[in-house]
């Protein structure tokens, strides 16, 4: 038993490290020919991609059932696209929805499913928003670069803020400040451009209604992620399972631990995302 559950996990990085390698072309094509010799699920599945949480993880293990499309290089927009595309092109921070911008949940329902999507199983996956926060502070501003990459770094953020950043600690703080101003700005370009907007967005606006209401079947917390996956499979009329033992895929990668202060400014960002994590 322990053999095999080692071996299946094994094959699970395998399968990531393979997905990370093939193109989004080659990947789309596979997906129709595998998706044409198999039983289409009973249901839809929709996953909803909440930035830093797990997104390439999840493409890969939910495969062959959401289908991929070429999210960088040419991305496709909905009017191209075949209805299977329309979610991993909606998960796309790069496509523009107006209005809608981070209310994901809302123009699903009202332009892309507007007769199917209550019968849709719809879901996504809840990081403990701290936890989430620090990810996004590592990935869009303090990257680690090595040592002269560092330095770099730090001159050009001291440069970009016009405040001399000596330390993580006060480095995070500038981040909480930029992340704060991109909530209240009237620009998705402000202040750091689209892509550190929509990296730092709260999940709480997708996957809601205008009334507050949670728009999605379920939401699991990303530790939960196989048993998520499997859940959604079984509600679908998928037959596959992920062993449970793939679990170990999915990392706690905080490196940094807020103050007293910073933990209190990341709660009054992401209040809402702080509910719905313990309701999960």
């Amino acid at each position: 038993m322990l053999e095999r559950r080692t071996r299946e996990t094994a094959d699970a990085r395998i399968r990531v490290v393979l997905f990370n390698k093939v193109s989004p072309t080659n990947r789309l094509l596979a997906n129709r020919e595998i998706l044409e010799e198999r039983k289409m699920p009973q249901k839809q599945l929709f996953w909803l991609h909440i930035t830093k949480s797990a997104g390439t993880t999840t493409r890969s293990l939910l495969q062959p059932h959401y289908v991929l499309v070429d999210r960088v290089k040419k991305p496709k927009t909905f009017i191209q696209a075949a209805p299977e595309e329309y979610n991993d092109i909606l998960n796309n921070y790069r496509f523009f929805l107006g209005e809608y911008q981070f209310r994901r949940c809302q123009f699903a329902k009202k332009y892309l499913y507007p007769n199917a999507w209550d019968g849709i199983f719809s879901f996504a996956f809840s990081r403990e928003p701290t936890d989430r926060c620090v990810s996004m502070f590592y990935f869009l501003f303090w990257k680690s670069l090595g040592r002269f990459g560092n330095i770099r770094r730090t001159l050009n953020q001291s440069i970009t803020s016009k405040k001399l950043i000596l330390n993580t600690s006060y480095a995070f703080d500038v981040f909480l400040d930029y992340a704060h101003q991109a909530r209240v700005s009237d620009s998705i370009y402000k202040p750091l451009g689209n892509h550190f907007t929509a990296h730092t967005a709260p999940m709480w606006g997708d996957i809601t209604d205008a009334n507050g209401d949670i728009m999605l079947t379920r939401v699991f917390r990303l530790e939960n992620l196989i048993a998520g996956i499997n859940f959604a499979f079984e509600e679908c009329g998928i037959t596959e399972k992920i062993d449970d033992n793939h679990s170990e895929l999915i990392r706690n990668r905080r490196k940094y631990v807020p103050n007293q202060h910073q933990q209190k400014k990341i709660e009054e960002i992401y209040s809402r995302d702080f509910d719905i994590y313990e309701k999960s």
